[in-house]
């Protein structure tokens, strides 16, 4: 789980739409724009200096919500920077989904989650966040680069991603983004593998009714009805379903685990339409035909993951990772209850939701009551109001 790949050194961007692209794509892939003869033109915030202080030397990463540059601080160090898509800045409903994933990601405490540092807005309006930068290699990378993993270090991988959805599950959060380019493969303070997760700009937040979790909060994160990347999406995102829940995070990691031991994805077709199409009608190639070395307690966890009926998936991340430790016994420390205690919890995790979103005063998001009351119901209640106040005054000039 070493690092060495590198971020294009010249990040580039659509001349039409500004979505940030790689030098050797034909088409913008937001827009469809083709590429223009001399090029795609450089990437405009490279060089910039933001926040008065942090100056932007290069673009590490980019995805359905933004870009993430790498930033040096004149006081010392490296920090990681995400931009919201300008489109999107102008969206009010996705500058809040983009707040959420900055206050989920400072306070969740999962240590395979890159904290957020602070978040706010630019002076030309962009919605910003920073965070850690991690000091490694994406998982999207290293298999671009090499094909396929040891089944020791896919194994690992998929252990700690494993423990990190149970301790976001248990507190209502749902990646449903998840890929091999959010996954960093890194090491912690002591030189041990460690996965950090990134992009929760898509999570959906679960909140019960004894959370006292506003139902602004679970409305934002329901938004689009499809949100992902096609080739590691559930047949429930595929479909669009409204009741998302983890186990559509557990059949991203099943297709993340099935790529990295046989080299592909279980799905892949010319389009993203055919890819979604195979994920909710074709039965997935066993492992093992693809590597015939892949063991048959593999090829039954893997196809397990990638059950169509969610129900016929395993009920939680943690009887995944214990499904796969009895299989392979590990000495892995990054365990669930290690990371468990590591989370903050449940109900202080709301309570930080509920505090930045209520300081800003509402900011457009609707009650939790007014947010149940049809359009009519206000048309009656407003009726009955102004009957009561016509009651009142005739009472008055009575009396």
């Amino acid at each position: 789980m070493e690092a060495g790949i590198q971020a294009p050194v010249k990040p580039r961007v659509c001349h039409k739409c500004g979505t940030p692209l790689e030098p050797a794509d034909r088409r913008c892939w937001a827009c469809r724009a083709a590429v223009p003869a001399d090029g795609w033109p450089a990437d405009p915030r490279v060089g910039d200096v933001v926040l008065g202080r942090l100056s932007i030397t290069r673009r590490v990463g980019y995805g359905g919500t933004g870009s993430i540059y790498l930033c040096e601080d004149p006081g010392g160090g490296s920090i990681a920077v995400k931009l919201l898509r300008p489109e999107m800045t102008r969206d009010p409903d996705m500058v809040r989904r983009f707040r959420l994933e900055a206050v989920l990601t400072k306070s969740l405490g999962i240590p395979q989650v890159v904290p957020t540092y602070d978040f706010g807005t630019l002076p030309d309006g962009t919605s910003y966040l920073t965070m850690e930068y991690v000091q490694g290699v994406s998982l999207d990378d290293v298999l671009a680069e090499r094909g396929t993993l040891s089944l020791e270090v896919a194994l690992e991988v998929t252990r700690q991603v494993l423990a990190a959805l149970s301790a976001a599950h248990a507190r209502g959060v749902i990646h449903r983004d998840l890929k091999p380019g959010n996954l960093i493969l890194a090491r912690d303070p002591e030189g041990r593998p460690l996965v950090r997760i990134l992009d929760f700009g898509f999570a959906k937040v679960l909140a019960e009714a004894d959370d006292g979790c506003p139902t602004p909060v679970a409305r934002l994160t329901r938004g689009l009805s499809i949100l992902g990347t096609p080739h590691y999406m559930s047949p429930e995102q595929c479909r669009g379903a409204r009741d998302i829940d983890g186990r559509t995070d557990l059949y991203s990691a099943g297709v993340i685990l099935y790529r990295m031991i046989a080299g592909v994805p279980p799905f892949d077709a010319d389009s993203p339409g055919e890819v979604i199409q195979q994920h909710l009608e074709k039965v997935p190639v066993a492992p093992s035909a693809r590597w015939p070395d892949a063991p048959p307690a593999l090829d039954r966890i893997v196809l397990r993951l990638l059950e169509k009926d969610r129900d016929r998936r395993y009920p939680t991340a943690a009887a995944a990772l214990a499904d796969l430790d009895a299989a392979y016994p590990s000495s892995s420390h990054w365990d669930v209850s290690r990371v468990e205690g590591a989370a903050v919890g449940r109900s202080e995790l709301f309570r930080q939701i509920r505090h930045q979103f209520q300081s800003t005063g509402g900011a457009g998001l609707k009650l939790p009551w007014a947010s149940r009351i049809p359009w009519w119901g206000w048309a009656v209640a407003a009726g009955v109001a102004g009957a009561a106040i016509a009651v009142a005054a005739w009472a008055l000039l009575r009396a």
